[in-house]
Parts: structure tokens; C-alpha cells; sequence
């Protein structure tokens, strides 16, 4: 009996152990798994992020030529720098604009913040959500504030701006300088679009130190 019972909890042992190997293989597989789960994901959050940097670069970039438009129109209404203002090429519709907008990473990622591990990473999508909110308040209210405003400036100066050559220079909007009203929405224009530029500004320093995080993260996974 005792050799008997030796041999039971030798096979008992045997069978435990070989379920905890077992157990640990597997979870050692679904860790690998969730890990290159997470690898398609980083690689996908970054290609989307950097999709996202040239999209924002260009519409900051859009917004800050919009902000010298105003500023040269604010600038000839107070007599200053005429002379290197007035002949200047005005390509910019003063009146209107409409701004799309769109994030790749928001947009096809929703729940990368549930499945992506490293804290630092998570934190940044957090702060990266907050940031394009932002965005997208400002984008939101700058057209609103267009087709308010904007849209009957258009149509009050049609005549005037049908005349207009493709060529056209600022000296030939003179006649918006003479409407003080006009040039109180111009201000309201400029603000507007240094509103934009800030939280766009703030968005792509996040989007940039994400864009290194997931870099980083990829090649040490590697």
C-alpha cells in the first residue's frame, strides 16, 4: 500500500505538473498574440498619426496665411505700411472660408486606448483626444462665425468683387477699409484664426511626441 500510494501521488504530481506547463504555454501563447495585436496596432495608430501631421501642418499652415490677410487689411485701415501692403497680390477670399476637418488616428482608433499597454502612449492618445476636442471647437466656431458674418460681406461687396481681376491687389479693396463695420469682422476673422492656430499648434506638439513614443515602442518590440 505505501509503495502504492507513493506511486498515486507520483502520477497526481506528474498530472499537475504537466497542467501547469500546459497552462503556462498557453498563456504564454495568448501574451505573444495580444502582444502582436498590439504591435498591428501601434503601427496603425502611427501611420495614422503621421497621416494626421501632414493634415493639421497643412491646415495651420492654411490659417496663419488667412491671419496676414487680416492683419495687412488691419494694417491699411490705420494707415500703416501702405506702401508695401497696397500692392501686394491678394489670393485669399477676405469674406469666407469653411474648414474641414478630420483625424485619422480618432477616427479609425476608437478603442486603441483600451488595447494599447504602455502608459506613456496611453496617456498621450489621452491628452491627444482632449487636444483635437479643442480643434474642433475652434474649426466649428471659426465657420460659424463665417457664415454669420462673412457670407453678407460677400454678398454686400458683390458687385464690387465681380469686378475684380484674378491679379487683383489690395490697394483695389480699398473700399473695405473705408467700413469700419467690415473691418470690426476682419478683427473677429483674425481672432478667430489665431484661436485656430493655438489649438492646432498644441495638437500637432502632441501628435509629434506620439508619433516618437509609437517609433520607439515598434523598434523595441523588434
Amino acid at each position: 500500500m505505501s509503495n502504492y500510494f507513493k506511486y498515486a501521488v507520483g502520477e497526481i504530481l506528474l498530472v499537475v505538473i504537466g497542467i501547469l506547463i500546459a497552462l503556462q504555454i498557453n498563456n504564454w501563447n495568448e501574451a505573444r498574440k495580444r502582444h502582436g495585436q498590439e504591435i498591428i496596432l501601434a503601427i496603425q495608430l502611427l501611420d495614422d498619426a503621421r497621416a494626421d501631421s501632414v493634415f493639421f501642418e497643412s491646415r495651420l499652415d492654411y490659417k496663419l496665411r488667412r491671419e496676414v490677410v487680416y492683419d495687412n487689411f488691419i494694417s491699411l485701415s490705420k494707415g500703416q505700411n501702405v506702401d508695401s501692403i497696397s500692392k501686394l497680390q491678394l489670393t485669399e477670399n477676405p469674406f469666407f472660408l469653411r474648414l474641414a476637418f478630420q483625424s485619422n488616428l480618432i477616427n479609425n482608433n476608437p478603442t486603441a486606448y483600451d488595447f494599447i499597454s504602455p502608459n506613456n502612449i496611453k496617456t498621450c492618445l489621452r491628452e491627444y483626444n482632449k487636444r483635437h476636442d479643442y480643434v474642433v471647437n475652434a474649426i466649428e466656431l471659426s465657420n460659424r462665425m463665417h457664415e454669420t458674418y462673412g457670407i453678407p460681406l460677400a454678398i454686400k461687396y458683390h458687385d464690387l468683387l465681380s469686378d475684380l481681376s484674378e491679379t487683383s491687389t489690395y490697394i483695389d479693396y480699398l473700399f473695405i477699409i473705408e467700413d469700419s463695420e467690415t473691418m470690426a469682422k476682419f478683427n473677429l476673422f483674425k481672432f478667430l484664426d489665431i484661436n485656430y492656430s493655438t489649438q492646432c499648434e498644441e495638437l500637432l506638439q502632441v501628435n509629434h511626441t506620439l508619433i516618437t513614443l509609437l517609433e520607439s515602442y515598434i523598434n523595441d518590440s523588434q
